[in-house]
């Protein structure tokens, strides 16, 4: 890599002292800005000079301020020929472009100039035709530019600035080869700015080919941005850990929470709703309207608790969060530094919470040593009353449910939002929760042995077992009905009885078996619409059929699935199910 000159990151400024057009100090004077930050007083006089530069910054320093200011700055008044912008901004995720756009648009106009954001997920056709219209700058995803690139409504032959932000992300994303993709295509000699964490592996070799005696700034440390916060490790029981996550979401102030998944990050926030406190899920499976909605809302202040997957969130600035709540912890000290950032950002207060679980505890304590992080430990944290949630601000929840904020548009959100799919889609995901918790309330009561036993006597395994019948209507696939038959009636004139299943036009008959003539246990028939489940029932020294047959216990067993109405036997099996 060869060596890049260094700049020691200058003394914070005022921007009127800078080199800016008055029409961008106006726009900073709105917005209540009057002095630089660390990295943008360090920036600012190589990339309005035209320079490549390459900035080691942690997150929330305001980068995007220092390259929309350089940008907007150099190409004041220009305006471009159709598909050939000016600057390419590339960013890791869609939630980020939209983010940076946002940034860039009132300066871009103040000086006459227009911004473009090119994102996966969101309508191509659309901005296809907007950089094919004529746009001075793109902020976009990789992959969505390369597509724009290889529909030709957009050429790179006429880039004067290209900026990579959040390069070791992209990085570990995969992206870098299209970055390289596109650089290559982007005239030699033209500015190159790159913002990263870190600079090592695939983001400096991106340096080694592109960036050309590049002016280096590196402001504080990547771990040093997390020092000033304060941390705070709860080893907790399993048992503990809702009524836990659901007394800080009741806290005072806007909070972040991480998950790992985003199945996890769906479900943090609607166990948050059930007990009262607004929140909502964000994640990269939200169609895009949907998630930009849901950031519109929390950045208002109109709920205060955000669950997010990691991907989701990475890079986004969002003001006033007082607490980042890590509900599942990270796995590498980069993920936590990341995640940590979203709070204390430029210099302001903030708390950082972890949740670990026993088997969870060693690998936080690597984590947060690697980050050079000394928390608070509050140990053997078994319910919500411990004295620790009360010293993070933790309350109890209201305990009844609320609106689900997802459901309600905020300002800024896309003006075709549609929000009625999305309410019937969480009413049917709302029903099938219910139905699974009713589901499993009954099994274990079952197993628990306080339902009454059917069948006979002498079962065996404690509680009945389930075994199912599957019924179709017209060549679907029905629910599962149960049949508490159990395994194991032993003894004469035992009776095994079958549920019928319900198919997707109608509910199944119930089946019901009849004792044989020589004492074993007749499996049922159950039936639906479409197609028709058999039970069988298993003698231990014969088989028995849906026919009758001999045999000292006997077990209900589920019938094939039907298909274009006719009725299919699944195959025997050999042992109890």
């Amino acid at each position: 890599m060869p060596k890049a000159r260094r700049r020691s990151a200058h003394s914070s400024e005022r921007f009127e002292d800078m080199a800016l057009p008055d029409e961008l100090l106006g726009v900073l004077a709105e917005q209540g800005l009057e002095r630089a930050f660390e990295i943008q007083s360090a920036i600012l006089p190589d990339a309005l000079a035209g320079r490549d530069v390459l900035a080691r910054a942690e997150t929330g320093s305001g980068k995007t301020l220092a390259f929309t200011l350089a940008m907007t700055s150099r190409f004041r008044g220009r305006r471009v020929h159709r598909r050939r912008p000016l600057g390419v901004v590339l960013v890791p995720t869609r939630e980020l472009a939209v983010q940076v756009v946002d940034t860039i648009h009132p300066f871009a106009r103040a000086v006459g100039l227009r911004a473009q954001l090119v994102a996966g997920g969101m309508n191509i056709e659309k901005q296809a035709d907007a950089v094919a219209r004529g746009v001075e700058i793109v902020v976009a995803t990789p992959g969505r530019l390369i597509d724009l690139a290889e529909r030709g409504a957009l050429q790179l032959d006429l880039v004067e600035t290209t900026v990579i932000d959040e390069a070791d992300h992209m990085a570990d994303l995969g992206f870098l080869p299209d970055v390289h993709d596109i650089l290559a295509a982007v005239p030699m000699g033209t500015q190159k700015m790159l913002f990263s964490a870190t600079l090592d592996g695939q983001v400096e070799q991106i340096v080694d080919a592109f960036l050309v005696d590049p002016v280096s700034h590196e402001t504080t440390p990547v771990t040093a941005a997390v020092k000033t916060m304060d941390h705070t490790v709860l080893a907790i029981a399993p048992s503990a850990k809702r009524a836990v996550t659901a007394q800080l979401g009741a806290r005072e102030g806007r909070t972040l929470m991480f998950t790992r998944t985003q199945l996890g990050a769906e479900r943090v926030a609607q166990e948050l709703i059930e007990v009262g406190i607004p929140a909502a899920a964000l994640h990269g499976s939200k169609q895009q309207g949907l998630r930009t909605n849901v950031l519109a809302g929390f950045r208002q202040g109109a709920f205060p608790v955000l669950v997010a997957t990691d991907v989701a969130a990475r890079g986004l600035h969002i003001d006033d969060v007082t607490m980042v709540v890590h509900v599942d912890p990270s796995d590498d000290v980069k993920e936590y530094v990341h995640r940590s950032g979203r709070t204390a950002r430029a210099g302001a207060a903030g708390s950082v919470v972890t949740l670990a679980l026993p088997h969870q505890t060693r690998a936080t304590r690597r984590i947060l040593e690697e980050a050079e992080v000394e928390p608070t430990w509050a140990e053997d944290v078994e319910d919500a009353e411990n004295p620790a949630l009360a010293e993070l601000g933790g309350r109890t929840p209201a305990g009844e449910p609320v609106e689900d904020p997802a459901l309600v548009k905020y300002k800024g959100a896309p003006r075709k939002l549609d929000l009625s799919r999305a309410r019937g889609a969480d009413q049917r995901k709302a029903e099938e929760r219910r139905a699974n918790e009713e589901r499993r309330a009954s099994w274990e009561e079952d197993a628990s042995g306080e339902s009454p036993r059917r069948g006979g006597g002498g079962q065996r395994g404690g509680g009945p077992r389930s075994g199912g019948q599957r019924g179709a209507s017209s060549g679907g696939r029905g629910a599962r009905g149960a049949s508490s038959g159990g395994r194991g009636a032993a003894g004469r004139g035992g009776s095994g009885s079958g549920q019928g299943a319900r198919g997707q036009s109608g509910r199944g008959s119930a089946g019901r078996g009849r004792p044989s003539a020589d004492g074993g246990s007749t499996g049922g028939r159950g039936s639906s619409t479409g197609g028709r489940g058999g039970s069988q029932g298993k003698g231990g020294t014969g088989r028995g059929t849906d026919k009758g047959g001999a045999g000292s216990s006997g077990t209900g067993k589920g019938g094939g699935r039907g298909r274009s109405g006719a009725p299919t036997r699944s195959p025997r099996r050999r042992g109890g199910r």
